[in-house]
């Protein structure tokens, strides 16, 4: 009876020892797939500030006889505005990277934003799996016309550069931005 009892015993505190192991392993699963995704929020975070920050002085500084943006894509925008304000436009490029240029990152779906200043070009981050600008008359209509551009849409996603069991952590962002020293010609 006493080796019944205490087998029993030993089966029940195997089985909730089990038990507790298994919960904490989930915990800590949960906990690194947060901070993934928190590491990607903040990734987000940043490269919307420096884009909306140029976007928004797009034509800043130019003469109203100058067409401020100066070529798009779905993918890539060059404009002018003085955005070291000295009185002289700089000339701004954004473009999205192929993803070979990324390769050396365990995410293949991730790519470098580089952006570049008076041709002076740098990575401004990495992780973007995609970006859009589409872009759209006083009205609201969409338009390739460079001088009836006055606003601009931005979307973009980003993911971890890598995975914890298999999962990459993303956060997308978009915004709609209109700036004011556009549609002076």
């Amino acid at each position: 009876m006493f080796d019944i009892e205490l087998t029993g015993t030993f089966l029940i505190a195997g089985i909730f020892i089990l038990s507790i192991l298994g919960m904490n392993f989930q915990l800590l699963e949960t906990s690194a797939l947060n901070n993934m995704q928190t590491m990607a929020q903040e990734n987000i975070a940043e490269v919307a500030s420096i884009i909306e920050f140029d976007l928004r002085k797009a034509g800043c500084g130019v003469p109203d006889t100058i067409t401020a943006i100066l070529a798009i894509s779905d993918t890539t925008i060059r404009f002018l505005a003085d955005i070291d304000q000295n009185g002289t436009p700089d000339t701004i490029n954004y473009r999205l990277s192929s993803r070979t240029d990324a390769a050396s990152t365990e995410n293949p779906n991730d790519r470098y934003l580089y952006r570049s200043v008076n041709g002076s070009e740098n990575d401004v981050a990495i992780g973007l799996t995609n970006l859009r600008f589409d872009f759209y008359n006083e009205i609201g209509n969409p338009t390739t016309n460079l001088d009836s551009i006055r606003t601009i849409r931005i979307g973009f996603s980003v993911q971890t550069l890598f995975a914890y069991d298999g999962q990459y952590g993303s956060a997308d962002w978009s915004s709609q931005i209109s700036p004011k020293n556009l549609g002076n010609i």
